[in-house]
């Protein structure tokens, strides 16, 4: 199996969580893995330190939103999306066009602001990118965007579609729901990328047994950077099959 195993809301009450997982990771034999880091919260010099130093021992960085949280809920399509899916975390919901590029931008500045370089792929909280238009999305400078569907290459108009499992099980509901998604999409996703979400508190919960077993049978893992082989916006790294 290969896959592209990502932490999700790496924040700075999630740091000792996130660290663990890592642990977790390396422990499986799993050396490749995207960081999601929420800008707009109060960073604490120490905690922009251990993320460079994760970052400097080979972990990739994404942008994840501004603060992760939706500042209001005005459209029904907003607020299902909020009570079956999302809860309060699908912060581009409720904005338009121009707000939703003006938001990453702020997210994409923080890191250079911080000492980092740029990253070059950007995730919506609960991946729900909102309704931004193409030309916006393709001048917010992220050479990708991943949403559910797989990643979107904004300069060039492409997609790269890529199975996803997750394992945010805090709830029976969730844990059912999630198995029976994770079991359907492993059953018919042989022999691709598997993108694997992992969120903070994902290896204490009660999918913690079923991420262990897929970080496990990991026999090769990537970043985001090698999904650009092909479309131009990089050097050549090693092909993914």
């Amino acid at each position: 199996m290969k896959t592209l195993v990502s932490i999700h809301d790496v924040m700075p009450d999630t740091m000792g969580e996130v660290a663990e997982q890592l642990q977790i990771c390396s422990q499986l034999g799993v050396g490749k893995v995207t960081l999601l880091v929420v800008p707009g919260l109060n960073w604490t010099t120490a905690q922009i330190e251990q993320i460079c130093k994760w970052q400097a021992g080979g972990y990739e960085l994404a942008a994840h939103g501004w603060h992760h949280k939706c500042d209001t809920i005005s459209s029904l399509k907003h607020r299902l999306h909020s009570t079956f899916l999302s809860r309060d975390v699908a912060e581009h919901l409720s904005l338009t066009s121009d707000q939703i590029a003006a938001l990453m931008i702020r997210s994409g500045d923080w890191f250079e602001e911080n000492g980092f370089k740029r990253p070059e792929l950007y995730v919506p909280p609960a991946w729900a990118l909102g309704e931004i238009t193409d030309n916006a999305l393709a001048e917010t400078g992220f050479c990708m965007v991943e949403t559910l569907r797989g990643v979107r290459f904004p300069k060039s108009d492409r997609l790269i579609s890529l199975p996803l499992v997750g394992f945010e099980a805090d709830t029976a509901f969730r844990a059912f729901a999630l198995s029976v998604f994770n079991g359907i999409v492993a059953g018919t996703s042989k022999n691709r990328l598997l993108r694997v979400s992992i969120h903070p508190h994902d290896h204490k919960l009660r999918l913690q047994d079923s991420l262990r077993k897929i970080l496990n049978n990991s026999d090769e893992s990537f970043d985001y950077a090698s999904l650009g082989i092909g479309y131009g916006l990089q050097k050549p790294r090693k092909a993914i099959v």
